[in-house]
């Protein structure tokens, strides 16, 4: 017994040390093979912080626990965090890992992952990060199949954050809080799979409409998977959306030719007030305490092959039947709700689909409403008949509908469009039928959301064929107004087509101020809240770029009497402005601002909203400095000195940058280039100038007052560079050139003239004794009546460094003094050596040109000499070809064995003549450019003895 004791004691301590000993011994080759595998074959980043393996957590299992799971996009979508997942935990078979073949895996649980789904209107993917097969790793032909074996029977997904930006759609999804189990045996081909989803907080919008709004939502379901075949039957199942319950039958198989859906639902509970809570404004709005009543209907199936190119057929019902509802502390109540709507597609197109809402009524306290929808081939021709008439009393609102804000006015709505798209597009008005009018009249709106109660007296929207006519708007916000007319084109197509919406307005104002439209502190916290929800990645700052809308091609002129936005006070605001394609472009928008003139043209651009773009031209014309300074963030970043100075300047320039999220420029991308000119204008006190007065001693530099300047500069890659320009103060002179960066640091080069009076006593004596020791030597130099030298001005604005020899003592500045006598000195010898250097190689240009004048003038005498030779062989060979022919053809041939050699003496004696013409041209030639090159060799020689010290 103590023996069994014994073995039986130290096969637990065995087991117990294999526990500790195990996951140490192949936590390396485990961790080898996950990066491995989920690194291969991806173009992204994917990192994690720790790794861990244990048999303790899930024995006599491992237990793979990964945390700081990241996945980072690269190319456009580098900047993006695909996924960042706080933990992943894996439950694989511990025999599989020892037996080294098949590795198994029973259970995965992802712990809070944030995802953010791109896509681009591209049609590009930010979660496509599968590399191309020819740039996929390639993989030993050992006719093995993976070590990965997924026999997994749970998967849970805990408390995910997921956003889904489908641009190329207009699709945006954001999901809070979702929490999801899967169970089943994914080993076997007949499994019962049994999943359970809850959403705390789903959020969808398209086309700028909130359809969902923080909706809550929960689906149960068991389904019959057979693995083997793709074939899922649904068994009981229910989807819970807010308050609205819908239970589905049927099944899903995947073919080769795409999905095949074979499913039908309804909603098992008739209570209209289960589709009340889909509606955002009413949900939000102390739904629980509602009372409602009503007959509702939902039901519907959807049948057929789904695929890129084919819809299924389906049909959606919606009825309701004499619904209310009421707020339990307000007087009265909705009524008569009314609806009969379908969706329906026979299948195939998704041209076939009809859309037809056959009556939709109620009663908004006393207020009546109505509305209908038939729409036919929405794809190829929309076939549009719809109906929308109504009343409303605004002041009564608060009656039936719980309104925080004050509100009155009336908004009428009266507008029947009837017509095929196609007969607007052929321009074919009589086939087509749009009348009525939207007017809203008296309007009175104050919400803690605004700085200032909104006043619309009168606007009216008159409903055509052509166009939707606004012919008046009148609108107060405070002291501010505004009114506006014009036309709006193409409207039938943006809402039914995917068209351009156009338009030409009139909008004029006496006085608007902007900062007075949002309550600023509420509209932080506000954008604050909504985009920490919205953004996945931690630390993402909130965006405020004002995005320009796509489908939009408006063409407006405006005309503000004043004008004020971020501070500026703008007068006489006038020019034209218009949005086309997500841009919007400004042509010679003139205003007074800052006691001055300025025109602005050019465009800012939103089609890449995480890169927002201007491209804008300036001309500025009598601008008051310190005003400029104070309202102009371009001039605090890159002229503070214009914070010390007073006067008036004009500028022309252009500038091209990339706006940051909180548009702001983004320094790095800044480029363009202009010209500055000021008028008379005094510098004090600035800290430059105060270090340079200092260095050189002389205090008349501290405050200056200089006459116009004229300065030409460039935006390059955040640095705006300054081209060379000069200044005069007094009897000092100056110039200027260098570049101030964004982020302040600064270099300069300032070459001062500076009169000799101004340097002391000290050196100009030294001066005078070195210029009395030069002229003794045999020079016949001038003391210069000024001296130049340059200071480095460097370091930043706001603390700038000064580097000049004249910085620390006076016999740096004798040293600085000498410098200038012995390079006065040097400019002279110089100035001898190139006048020795000059007239030499005059001479030696001039002796070869009349060797080469001479040497043309024998060519010429040898070519006149070649042309008597050649005309008077000529005559002689006439001469005995007319005595040949005389004589009969045998005369001629003898004769032309004559010729030949008159033509044959010729010829040499030509040959002759031009061999010497070119012997003595070329001797004449040479003989003067050794000649000349002596000149200039004793030139030179003079010349470095002028210079050799």
């Amino acid at each position: 017994m103590k023996i069994f004791l014994k073995i039986l004691a130290a096969i637990i301590v065995i087991l117990v040390a294999l526990i500790f000993i195990l996951p140490i011994v192949f936590k390396g080759e485990i961790i080898e093979l996950t990066k491995k595998e989920i690194n291969r074959n991806v173009n992204a980043t994917i990192d994690f912080s720790d790794m861990d393996l244990s048999l303790i957590r899930n024995f006599p299992n491992f237990s793979l626990n990964i945390e700081g799971l990241t996945v980072v996009g690269k190319g456009d979508f580098s900047a993006d965090t695909l996924a960042n997942i706080k933990a992943v935990n894996v439950v694989i078979d511990l025999f599989s890992v020892i037996n080294g073949e098949t590795y198994e895996v029973k259970k995965i649980i992802v712990d809070s992952p944030k995802l953010l789904v791109k896509i681009a209107k591209t049609g590009q993917a930010n979660y496509d990060i599968a590399l191309p097969e020819e740039e996929k790793t390639p993989q030993p032909e050992t006719g093995e199949t993976s070590a990965f074996n997924l026999r997994l029977k749970y998967f849970q997904i805990v408390n995910a954050t997921v956003v889904y930006e489908d641009n190329e759609s207009d699709l945006h999804f954001h999901i809070q809080g979702l929490n999801s189990s899967l169970l089943g045996d994914f080993s076997q081909d007949l499994t019962n799979l049994k999943t359970n989803i809850e959403i705390g907080s789903l959020t969808a919008r398209s086309g700028g409409i909130e359809y969902l709004s923080k909706a809550s939502l929960k689906y149960k379901a068991s389904v019959e998977a057979d693995l083997k075949n793709s074939i899922y039957t649904l068994g009981k199942n229910e989807l819970t959306l807010n308050d609205l319950q819908l239970a589905f039958n049927g099944s899903v198989s995947i073919l080769e030719e795409g999905i095949n859906l074979v499913l039908t639902f309804k909603a098992p509970d008739n209570s209209f007030k289960s589709l009340l809570s889909l509606v955002p404004a009413v949900y939000a709005k102390d739904f629980e305490s509602i009372t409602a009543d009503g007959k509702l209907t939902v039901d519907g199936s959807v049948k057929g092959i789904y695929n890129e190119n084919r819809l299924p057929a389906f049909d959606i019902n919606v009825l309701v039947d004499n619904g209310m509802f009421a707020y339990p502390d307000l007087p009265k109540s909705v009524t008569g709700i009314n609806i009969i709507s379908k969706i329906s597609n026979k299948g195939g197109d998704a041209d076939n689909t009809i859309i037809d809402v056959s009556q939709f009524s109620m009663n908004l306290g006393t207020n009546p409403f109505i509305a209908s929808l038939l729409v036919k081939t929405p794809v190829s021709d929309p076939d549009v008949n719809a109906r929308v008439k109504g009343t409303l009393d605004l002041s009564t609102l608060k009656d039936f509908y719980p309104v925080e804000d004050e509100l009155s006015g009336t908004f009428i709505a009266d507008i029947t469009v009837k017509g095929k798209l196609s007969s607007i597009e052929k321009e074919q008005y009589d086939k087509f039928v749009a009348l009525g009018s939207v007017l809203i009249q008296n309007l009175n709106y104050n919400s803690t959301a605004l700085n200032k109660p909104v006043e619309i007296a009168s606007a009216q929207l008159n409903f055509s064929p052509q166009y939707l006519d606004l012919v008046s708007f009148k609108m107060n916000v405070g002291k501010s107004d505004l009114s506006a007319n014009g036309k709006v084109m193409n409207y039938l197509a943006y809402v039914f087509k995917d068209g351009d919406l156009k338009g030409k307005l009139t909008i004029k104002s006496k006085y608007f101020n902007i900062d007075d439209l949002l309550a600023e502190e509420k509209a932080e916290k506000e954008n604050m809240e909504t985009e920490s929800e919205e953004k996945v990645s931690e630390g993402s700052p909130e965006s405020s770029v004002i995005e320009i809308p796509g489908k939009i091609d408006f063409a407006m002129n405006a005309s503000f009497d004043e004008l004020i936005y971020d501070g500026i006070n703008m007068k006489a605001v006038k020019g034209k402005v218009s949005i086309k394609n997500k841009v919007l472009k400004l042509d010679k928008l003139q205003m007074d601002v800052v006691k001055g003139l300025m025109t602005v043209s050019g465009s800012y651009s939103t089609v890449d909203l995480a890169k927002p773009k201007v491209d804008l031209k300036f001309n500025l014309k009598a601008l008051d400095i310190p005003s400029a300074y104070n309202q102009f963030a371009v001039m605090r970043t890159y002229l503070p000195i214009a914070k010390k100075a007073s006067g008036k300047f004009s500028a022309s320039f252009n500038l091209k940058t990339n706006l940051d999220q909180q548009m702001m420029p983004v320094y790095e991308t800044m480029n363009g280039a202009g010209q500055l000119n000021t008028s008379k204008i005094t510098i004090n006190g600035l800290n430059t100038l105060l270090q340079i007065a200092e260095a050189l001693n002389i205090s008349q530099l501290k405050n200056l007052e200089l006459d116009k300047l004229f300065v030409k500069f460039q935006f390059i890659n955040g640095k705006m560079a300054v081209k060379p320009f000069d200044i005069k103060y007094k009897n000092i002179t100056a110039n200027i050139e260098g570049w101030t960066s964004f982020d302040q640091s600064i270099g300069y080069v300032m070459g001062l003239d500076i009169p000799r009076a101004e340097l002391g006593t000290n050196a100009n004596q030294l001066m005078e004794d070195l210029m009395k020791k030069a002229n003794a030597l045999g020079g016949n130099f001038e003391l210069p009546d000024n001296i130049s030298f340059d200071i480095l001005i460097g370091g930043t604005l706001s603390k700038p460094t000064i580097k000049t020899g004249l910085a620390e003592s006076g016999n740096d500045l004798i040293k600085k003094a000498k410098e200038e006598v012995i390079r006065q000195i040097s400019e002279e010898a110089k100035a001898q050596a190139r006048k020795i250097i000059a007239e030499a190689d005059k001479q030696a240009k001039a002796l070869i040109a009349e060797a080469e004048k001479q040497a043309n003038y024998l060519r010429l005498n040898a070519d006149e000499a070649i042309k008597q030779l050649n005309a008077e062989t000529d005559k002689q060979v006439a001469a005995l070809m007319t005595e040949a022919k005389k004589q009969g053809f045998v005369s001629e041939l003898a004769a032309q064995e004559v010729i030949k050699q008159l033509r044959k003496e010729a010829d040499s004696q030509i040959g002759k003549l031009e061999n010497d013409a070119d012997k003595h041209a070329d001797a004449l030639v040479n003989t003067a450019k050794k000649t000349a090159a002596g000149l200039k060799k004793e030139a030179q020689k003079q010349a470095d003895a002028l210079l050799t010290p």
